[in-house]
């Protein structure tokens, strides 16, 4: 929890930071193993002019200084005599370690800043503190043992860590936290997660991945979160391939997420589904149900013709609506008959697999304008209509009509502008917009009031307006970029 909290509330609470010419200290990797799961570290010097000035403006938040008490409870150990006081240095960190046998072991360390080498050693529990040079280190004591051998000389450290260097090298300077995640740490503790952890854990988790990096920075009007993945050169393949975006101008306005992709994948389905804890949820299993039943039906040839639809750039959104969200994909077609013609074959053993077992075959119906609609078990609709160069398929029809109707598209949006601006005009592997404002009125809507947790932090999303994302690969290194919008 730590970890989730101190990472989550500084990127919500800081904002509007100037830029320092020096990265922040990092004399705490000394004290962590190379080998550590996750690393993350969070700037405390007051004399950085980004720490002082994204503290004093974080402070408008409704909710800082409550945040930055639970923060600083979860760096020390008031248990055993070390309290918020003592962290007067110019850094804090937490490692997570690999303790064997599927544990982690934990490291928090808190430059206090002033010598720490003749502190007493004590116990509190499963954890134990120990002072090193001007740290106070806590932890279990197998991972003390190896911060304090780290002290010594004895081990690789993750200072000297030539992959960790190399990641941390391409963030930017004035970040107030940074960290670092291994390829493990992301699949054994981010992406088996639900909602943002096991989004993030998607994103990261990509063919070859090494290690990730990632940096805080304040800026103007909101704060920049920069991901640096590691990648190894030998397998060119990534999660997601390159493409120059241009289908936002095709999702309606209304729209309080969109994704941008170069077609379909498996990632994309989890994705959504780590995203999403509600109704859209249950489409995914149901679609990948199906193409795997049309895989095995027709040696492949099916389930080819229908991926074949979306192997160029994709648009992916969703818009408000009740009980449940409207999932809307857009995809691009040069050859209208054809693109109708594949999905006519494809209709009928669609509507047998994705149909209940043992029950009359549901039958597609064909409404005004050319769209089709099936309706293969209770609370799940599937519609989908052929128009303009675009394939449209979505969870309702109201889906597939905002696309048609024309109207105000995603790029005339202040909220989506204020996070991408012009479409980027170099080819990109990811391009990510969230309407904050419009997903909690929904959420709202659909009983998040009732939310005790969400009522706590209520007042604190509410200042940030909107999120924005893209991503960037060179088959070495991919770049990820998150904006957010606090006017």
């Amino acid at each position: 929890m730590g970890l989730v909290a101190l990472a989550v509330a500084l990127v919500l609470l800081v904002r509007g930071a100037g830029a320092d010419a020096s990265p922040p200290a990092d004399a705490a990797t000394r004290l962590v193993p190379a080998d550590a799961l996750v690393y993350v570290h969070v700037s405390t010097d007051r004399d950085r002019e980004s720490t002082a000035e994204a503290e004093r403006l974080a402070r408008r938040f409704p909710g800082f200084d409550r945040a930055l008490k639970g923060l600083a409870g979860r760096l020390s150990a008031p248990q055993c005599g070390v309290d918020a006081s003592d962290v007067e240095g110019k850094e804090a960190g937490l490692a997570l370690l690999d303790a064997g046998g599927g544990q982690a072991g934990s490291l928090v360390l808190v430059d206090t800043g002033r010598d720490q080498s003749k502190a007493r050693e004590r116990s509190c529990g499963s954890v134990q503190v120990v002072g090193v040079g001007d740290f106070l280190v806590i932890g279990q004591p197998q991972s003390l043992q190896r911060a304090t051998d780290l002290a010594a000389g004895k081990g690789r450290a993750l200072a000297t860590d030539a992959l960790y260097r190399a990641a941390t090298d391409g963030l930017p300077a004035a970040r107030v936290l940074d960290g670092w995640v291994t390829a493990t740490g992301v699949q054994r503790l981010l992406a088996p997660q639900a909602g943002l952890l096991g989004a993030a854990g998607t994103l990261l988790d990509q063919p070859g991945l090494r290690g990730a990096a990632f940096g805080v920075t304040a800026e103007d009007e909101g704060a920049r979160l920069t991901v640096t993945s590691m990648l190894d050169g030998k397998r060119r393949s990534g999660t997601f391939k390159p493409f120059t975006p241009s289908m936002a101008a095709d999702v309606p306005d209304e729209a309080l997420a969109y994704i941008g992709l170069a077609g379909l994948s498996t990632a994309t389905t989890r994705l959504l589904g780590a995203a999403d804890g509600g109704q859209l949820s249950a489409l995914g299993p149901l679609l990948a149900r199906a193409r795997t039943a049309l895989s095995k039906q027709s040696g492949g040839r099916l389930d080819e013709d229908l991926l074949a639809l979306f192997r160029r750039e994709v648009a992916v959104a969703i818009s408000p609506a009740v009980p449940a969200p409207i999932l809307t994909i857009i995809a691009r077609t040069e050859d209208e008959a054809a693109t109708r013609r594949t999905l006519a074959r494809l209709q009928k053993p669609l509507a047998k697999i994705l149909g209940p077992a043992g029950q009359p075959v549901p039958v597609w119906k064909e409404l005004a304008g050319g769209t089709f609609q099936l309706t293969p078990v209770e609370g799940i609709e599937i519609d989908y209509a052929v128009f303009d160069g675009k394939l449209v398929l979505s969870t309702r029809a109201a889906g597939v009509d905002a696309v048609r109707a024309g109207g105000g598209r995603l790029t005339d949006d202040d909220a989506y502008r204020a996070v991408h601006g012009e479409a980027p005009s170099e080819p990109v592997t990811s391009l990510v917009f969230l309407n904050l404002d419009q997903l909690l009125r929904l959420g709202e809507q659909t009983g998040l009031n009732d939310s005790k947790a969400y009522l706590a932090v209520k007042d604190d999303l509410q200042r940030v307006r909107a999120i924005g994302a893209r991503s960037t690969s060179d088959g070495r290194q991919s770049t990820a970029e998150l904006l957010l919008s606090i006017p």
